[in-house]
């Protein structure tokens, strides 16, 4: 019995004595590769540090930590302390373990992104139309369009339309096509095809750039008439304003055509 705890206690203390040996080995590697090099204090993520946490929240909750490097080695903005200038700033994005901390790593607030290149004093609207209403798949990313609305006649949604007369009409002369992809089957939309045209068949999502007026008027009528796009060109324009209903469709039918 004694033998067997002289024997336990022996390992304890030889596995004690290995670890203290690799420790002073580990400190003694740095210590020779700091040799002869002027060393200098610098922070990195002790752990993951989450976009949008100020460097003294980091500081505080022992996210980073400090440790010697060779000057020569260090960028010229990595931060040895959390200084009164850069407290109050925020991780633009997450730091991993390891990293080396940077001044440029931290900004004054979160980048605002809603992945779309909306131009200013514009916003983003979307509706679903068929491959005939979209141009057969030629509208893309970048496009410029005319929108055109179709309401009354015996299909109408339009339940305001009477007597069975359909009119169609410029609803918009000019607008951007910001996205384009598949109508989504489960929640998520399907990408765009690699040169950012619409998919082949089914119905397509169409993002537009409009302001708060065009807005209103694509929401309503797309909610109420069927639209149809035009693709327009630096030569080619649409005024606004024209019509066409049934009564007139062919009251304006150039001389020599045929019924």
């Amino acid at each position: 019995m004694k033998r067997s705890v002289l024997i336990i206690g022996l390992a304890v203390v030889l596995a004690a004595v290995g670890a203290l040996s690799v420790l002073y080995y580990v400190r003694q590697a740095d210590a020779r590769a700091l040799a002869g090099k002027q060393a200098m204090r610098v922070l990195v993520a002790a752990q993951r540090v989450p976009a949008g946490t100020t460097a003294a929240a980091a500081e505080a909750a022992g996210l980073l930590r400090a440790e010697p490097m060779p000057a020569e080695a260090v960028p010229a903005d990595a931060l040895g302390k959390v200084g009164p200038e850069i407290a109050e700033l925020v991780a633009g994005a997450d730091i991993p373990p390891g990293q080396l901390v940077l001044r440029s790593l931290f900004v004054a607030e979160l980048p605002k992104s809603t992945g779309l290149p909306i131009p200013d004093g514009k916003v983003a609207v979307t509706v679903a139309l068929g491959v005939t209403q979209q141009v057969a798949g030629f509208v893309r990313a970048g496009s410029m369009v005319a929108v055109f609305d179709t309401r009354g006649g015996a299909t109408s949604q339009d339940r305001s339309a009477q007597g069975g007369v359909a009119t169609t009409r410029v609803l918009l002369p000019e607008v951007e096509v910001l996205a384009v992809g598949a109508a989504p089957a489960g929640g998520q939309a399907a990408p765009s095809t690699s040169n950012g045209a619409a998919p082949a068949s089914g119905q397509v999502m169409l993002t537009f750039a409009v302001d708060t007026t065009q807005a209103e008027r694509l929401i309503l009528a797309s909610q109420t008439g069927s639209l149809h796009l035009a693709l327009l060109t630096e030569q080619t324009g649409v005024k606004a304003g024209t019509r066409m209903d049934t009564t007139s469709l062919f009251g304006t039918a150039r001389k020599g055509d045929r019924p």
